[in-house]
């Protein structure tokens, strides 16, 4: 059941309209959410004969278990040695899971392929277990929940119940965002009350994300994208560039625009979700990138691993491994390939050069050829006062996205190459590029940069529409998107991850 599809929304009216009538019987207020959770990650997990489906959903319930029962041992001892032993278990289970199903076969695949390389071929046992969807979200919100009791910055949920809904919850389980259990545990404990602004809200959240996902992402990523990579060879070396940027606004439309009817959904239900973008593509430094892409994922690195490593106080070398290792870990993430190893890796790499022009900056001097890179030393620190620079800016970090995105869609080093190749050796014509994909491009984009308060504004002034206003801009919405949808079923990108 995808969030673009009507399946979804009858579902979701469904969710509203048992939760509302029950809003004042709390245990069966949760126990519904959970059960409507459950069923909508059934629809979603691996299908087939032999039960898979609630397989994936045991295991789910089971891994909310164990950190459940975790935390509780951790909050009532005062045992340093055995509030660890309870966190490690924590840990080892969820990161025991996402390694078997995300990574056991690219580990054991990476050392076969090592040692047949070096004249040893050995057989290693690979499993064909399909890969639980959203496993890498709600095992990260799992672990938040025991290290944020062991640090004693959380006290632990009240009931199982109520820690199963905090994982299950259908608006975020399937792509996120991520949430903390600090952030989500004390809106379910309140009886919901309907606010007008927030139903508003959750609806002109709704509406955007599914413009985004339908009309925007499905339609480049069909038309443009997928034909590009499926077939590089067959575009020139424009066209190829056109599609690289095509994959950057489909992989922007596509997860914000899902983010956008999580957030809806939720509201609807009375209660609160993390933003996860705010306007990425105008980033002036790759720092600045990620501080505004995944935000769910960045900070969660940030306060479960770079900060527990020293983050930026341990100085010098260690410092710069730190923040690598945070990236390299962020692409790795993504993926069990060795496209996204280099991924992170670059990213990684272009973090440690970011901070060592901003924190050396005045130290380096700059002579002959060299003398123009100058003003990189204060990257973040100049004011944009000058219209040319911060653009300039804002291309150069864009370059970067954009082009190490190759590694992100590729489906291995080989397909990588064929995508550069063209670039470098194809002709530059753009015969072969639909003109509603140009069109989808510019609008898309433009919007991308248009001033944030423009998007405020539109946001204002339907929330503050009577409801009839709101009911008919809903419609055309809707209209507009029925007309515009592919034939084709397009997953959300990050389901896989």
């Amino acid at each position: 059941m995808r969030f673009d599809s009507p399946d979804y929304f009858f579902f979701l009216a469904i969710a509203l309209s048992f939760y509302w009538a029950a809003r004042h019987v709390r245990v069966v207020r949760l126990v519904g959410l959970v059960a409507l959770g459950t069923a909508f990650y059934g629809t979603l997990a691996p299908t087939g004969v032999d039960g898979r489906q609630l397989r994936y959903v045991a295991l789910m319930l089971g891994a909310a278990t164990v950190d459940y029962w975790a935390a509780n041992q951790i909050a009532k001892s005062e045992d340093d040695r055995r509030r660890k032993a309870w966190l490690v278990t924590s840990i080892v289970v969820n990161m025991g899971l996402l390694g078997t199903f995300k990574y056991w076969n690219f580990a054991l695949s990476s050392i076969r392929d090592g040692a047949a390389m070096a004249g040893h071929p050995v057989h290693v046992p690979l499993h064909h277990l399909a890969l639980p969807v959203g496993i890498s979200f709600y095992t990260f919100e799992t672990m938040s929940y025991t290290i944020d009791v062991y640090r004693r910055q959380l006290k632990p949920a009240k009931s199982l119940l109520e820690f199963v809904l905090f994982i299950s919850f259908f608006p975020k389980l399937v792509a996120g965002p991520i949430v903390r259990a600090s952030d989500f545990l004390p809106q379910i404990r309140a009886i919901p009350a309907i606010r007008r602004m927030q139903v508003s809200e959750g609806l002109f959240l709704i509406a955007t994300g599914l413009v985004k996902k339908v009309v925007f992402a499905n339609y480049v990523g069909v038309n443009m994208v997928d034909r590009v990579f499926r077939n590089p060879e067959l575009y020139t070396a424009a066209e190829t560039v056109v599609g690289l940027y095509a994959f950057t606004l489909q992989i922007f439309c596509d997860f914000s625009g899902y983010t956008d009817m999580a957030r809806g959904s939720a509201k609807l239900f009375g209660i609160e979700l993390g933003e996860n973008f705010d306007r990425p593509y105008n980033a002036t430094s790759i720092a600045e990138f990620w501080r505004h892409w995944h935000m769910t994922l960045s900070t969660w690195l940030r306060d479960y691993l770079y900060h527990p490593l020293g983050g930026s106080r341990v100085g010098g070398a260690r410092a710069y491994f730190n923040l690598w290792l945070t990236m390299f870990l962020i692409g790795l993430w993504h993926g069990a390939k060795w496209t996204f190893v280099l991924y992170g890796s670059l990213q990684g790499l272009a973090m440690v050069i970011h901070r060592y022009w901003t924190r050396n900056g005045e130290r380096l001097r700059f002579r002959g050829k060299l003398a123009w890179l100058s003003w990189l030393a204060n990257w973040e620190e100049q004011s944009p006062q000058s219209l040319a620079l911060h653009a300039f800016k804002v291309v150069c970090t864009m370059q970067f996205v954009v082009f190490t995105r190759i590694l992100f869609r590729a489906q291995n080093f080989a397909a990588a190459g064929d995508i550069v190749e063209r670039i470098l050796r194809g002709r530059w014509a753009v015969a072969n590029v639909p003109p509603t994909v140009w069109l989808l491009l510019v609008v898309g984009f433009g919007a991308h940069y248009t001033p944030k308060h423009w998007y405020a504004t539109l946001r204002e002034r339907f929330t503050n529409a009577p409801p009839s206003v709101q009911a008919l801009a809903l419609a055309a919405v809707a209209c507009g998107v029925s007309v515009v949808a592919t034939s084709e079923i397009v997953p959300f990108i990050y389901e896989v991850f």
